[in-house]
């Protein structure tokens, strides 16, 4: 007799996919080892009959500022209203959280998740992990993983064998001397014996003292300068076209030395999907099917009708106002936002099909049915679609790469030199390396231009590449004041990494193609231009609003907003909205002498703080900010402009100066604080200067105040919106 669990539970969170993928990693791994038991998303709890759970796993991500995923909320709710103190007394639990230290309420989900499973009687059985996307998921989930593996026993009973000694099977390679004569050395070298013969009379190959421009790498980005001149001859069948997509990555592999052992490579991604090639075919002039996208509310096909560049054409980032009619069943409130459902650069699948699949009727024409017991969410409604619908909606080909892609690529590469450098990149003693490959953000492509011989089947992608992700959109409108539309602002996002390698966007550059590429506003008022109606769509759906950043329903408390950049966008549908809430309010009379005071009275006031660089460049909604402090709508507008002066000004400076006025109507007046924009450095400074002010005038030290800040945040009087 034991007193240990017969089976275990796992119950997943996440917002981009990672949690769900390493849930499902660790459920299949554990099932290899002799262990059964299930895994279910945690809205899907009730499947998990928990009130019977003796041994549960939880991985799970944040979302926004420490919030907990969209798939999770039903979830949360049952255990805020679970009161049985005794409820999971029995059960011992372990949980990983996914986070990100560019949000002060760093992987608040799994902090507040261990707390609240501990007050309803369960006890820990290993220490929560708390993996930060800043430095790299791995560096905890790859260990708490691992060590999983030797605390489970102690509270889970095997129910077979498994697979002998999983435990403590580690994978090594040794490095071998490289192969002059390897795919991989002529692609950056050229072998001695040929060597030689560079410099011979009359030769047209030269040495150079830099990069060879006859290796195979260099020559499937450039043309060497001894053909180049024949490019522009009459009938000449070279042409001088366009770069080609991807590019090779900058690693250096000096550290790898002969006889070395590598280890600690993670385990190849177990084969879950599995691809049906159906017996219809879709022609290739067809448009693209979205019907394998998931979504959390239906989507539905926006016109656009309005587009605007609210920047001039020399300002440090290309940003766009855009107009979408929606169906008007379509009902928001200002502060909420919506999905965008962009596909994949169209070139960049293009590039990728064109290296690993064989024709282009396989690639654009044949429909397949993806199958499987375990199935990731994003797969699950790829029931007739081609490759090029999976790698345009279903997968995620910009994203930097798991050390788990990276071992089932070098199964796929059949250079010998190649394959070893891949798994070193993946191996505890290439951790560097690797860091260094996920800062210079690449795409699937540029992973295959590195190794040229490496050639996976697009089945295999399917279990180690991330979901690609819908992009989110808060709501710069009323619909007071545009019933029936939405608008949104963005900024395009393109740009060159730090090894001058042009990098942009999924979504932005899209939408900015697709609207046409407006021209940059000449004057300090942008002009609109109007598209014909229903001829371009844009595929959206709304996103739940779990944090309630909207608007208070009593119009009568103040409100402060905080937002540079593209973070006054939400803002500005939150003024039109009591802009139009006031001028209802006004034509509906008042009783009394002095009407018009009186109904100001039903209307706190609104403190703004917006920051731009220059104003001349990128003063967003200029002429809407003025109107609203013309018509009283807004009653105090501070600027920040960091770059039109020598001393830089930021928002949080703006707090610091006001900071006893702003202490006053946060404190005394039971204004509500809105901060929306960048977390990672105007949201740390704006809370600093909120603590500041709570000391200067509470007396208060710093972690009574961010105790106090927190607080206010639970009771959503500070509401933020960031992303990193």
């Amino acid at each position: 007799m034991t007193d240990k669990a017969s089976s275990y539970v796992i119950l997943w969170a996440s917002q981009t996919g990672n949690a769900e993928w390493i849930a499902k990693n660790i459920h299949s791994e554990a099932k290899e080892r002799g262990y059964v038991g299930e895994c279910f998303g945690m809205d899907a709890y009730e499947k998990a009959q928990l009130e019977k759970a003796r041994v549960l796993i939880s991985v799970t991500s944040n979302t926004g500022d420490g919030d907990a995923p969209d798939h999770s909320l039903k979830f949360w709710r049952f255990l805020r209203r679970n009161k049985d103190k005794e409820y999971f007394n029995n059960c011992k639990v372990a949980i990983l959280g996914l986070g990100d230290t560019n949000y002060s309420n760093f992987n608040n989900t799994a902090k507040k998740l261990e707390r609240k499973l501990k007050e309803l009687g369960a006890t820990v059985f290993q220490e929560k992990g708390l993996a930060d996307d800043a430095e790299g998921l791995e560096n905890v989930v790859d260990p708490w993983i691992e060590k999983l593996w030797t605390t489970l026993p102690n509270v889970l009973q095997k129910q077979s064998e498994g697979v002998e000694k999983l435990a403590e099977k580690v994978e090594a390679v040794e490095i071998k001397d490289e192969n002059p004569y390897s795919a991989n050395a002529r692609s950056t070298g050229i072998s001695p014996p040929v060597e030689k013969y560079l410099n011979l009379d009359n030769s047209l190959i030269k040495e150079t003292n830099g990069d060879n421009p006859y290796t195979a790498l260099n020559r499937s980005t450039q043309i060497a300068p001894s053909v180049e001149k024949y490019l522009d001859l009459d009938n000449s069948l070279v042409k001088g076209e366009k770069q080609p997509l991807g590019h090779p990555l900058t690693v250096d592999f000096s550290g790898m030395q002969s006889g070395m052992q590598l280890t600690g490579m993670p385990r190849v991604p177990a084969a879950s999907a599995k691809m049906t090639r159906l017996e219809v075919t879709r022609s290739k002039d067809e448009l693209p099917s979205i019907s394998c996208v998931v979504t959390p509310t239906p989507i539905i096909h926006a016109a656009v009708t309005r587009v605007q560049c609210l920047t001039t054409k020399d300002a440090l980032k290309r940003t766009l106002h855009v107009e979408l009619e929606v169906d008007e069943s379509l009902e928001y409130e200002p502060g909420d936002a919506f999905g965008v459902v962009a596909p994949n650069d169209e070139s960049l699948v293009e590039a990728v099909l064109e290296r690993l699949v064989p024709s282009t009727a396989e690639a654009y024409e044949t429909l397949y049915s993806v199958e499987g017991e375990a199935l990731p969410t994003h797969l699950q409604n790829a029931k007739s679609v081609t490759l090029a619908d999976l790698l345009r909606y279903a997968v995620d080909l910009t994203t930097p790469p798991r050390k788990a892609l990276l071992r089932l690529l070098a199964d796929y590469t059949s250079d010998a030199q190649e394959k070893t450098k891949i798994m070193y990149l993946c191996s505890k003693q290439g951790v560097a390396q690797f860091n260094a490959v996920r800062e210079q953000m690449p795409t699937l492509l540029d992973i295959l231009k590195t190794f040229p011989s490496c050639k996976p089947p697009v089945e295999r992608l399917l279990d180690a590449l991330p979901a690609h992700m819908p992009r989110y959109y808060s709501i710069a409108s009323s619909p007071l004041k545009y019933p029936g539309k939405i608008h949104f602002a963005f900024n395009v996002v393109d740009y060159k990494n730090a090894y001058d390698v042009p990098r942009k966007g999924v979504a932005t550059p899209w939408l900015d193609r697709l609207t046409g590429y407006v021209a940059a506003r000449s004057t300090n008022k942008p002009s609109v231009i109007d598209v014909a109606v229903q001829s371009i769509k844009v595929p959206i759906f709304k996103k739940q609003n779990a944090n309630a950043f909207v608007l208070p329903s009593d119009t009568k408390r103040p409100l402060v907003l905080i937002g540079p950049g593209t973070g006054i966008a939400p803002f500005i549908g939150f003024l039109e909205h009591r802009q139009q809430q006031f001028k209802i309010r006004k034509s509906m009379g008042g009783i009394g002498t002095h009407p018009s005071r009186d109904i100001k009275k039903e209307f706190g006031s609104v403190w703004v703080y917006y920051g731009f660089r220059e104003r001349a460049k990128d003063y967003l909604f200029e002429h809407e900010l003025e109107e609203f402090v013309k018509d009283g709508t807004i009653s105090h507008l501070g600027l920040a402009v960091s770059r039109d002066q020598q001393n830089k000004t930021y928002v949080q400076d703006l707090i610091r100066k006001d900071s006893a006025r702003l202490y006053d109507l946060i404190v005394n007046q039971d204004a509500a604080i809105y901060v929306c924009g960048d977390a990672k450095g105007m949201a740390k400074g704006v809370q600093d200067a909120l603590v500041e002010m709570l000391g200067q005038h509470q007396q208060l030290d710093a972690v009574a105040a961010n105790k106090l800040l927190i607080d206010w945040m639970g009771s959503r009087k500070y509401l933020r919106d960031l992303w990193a």
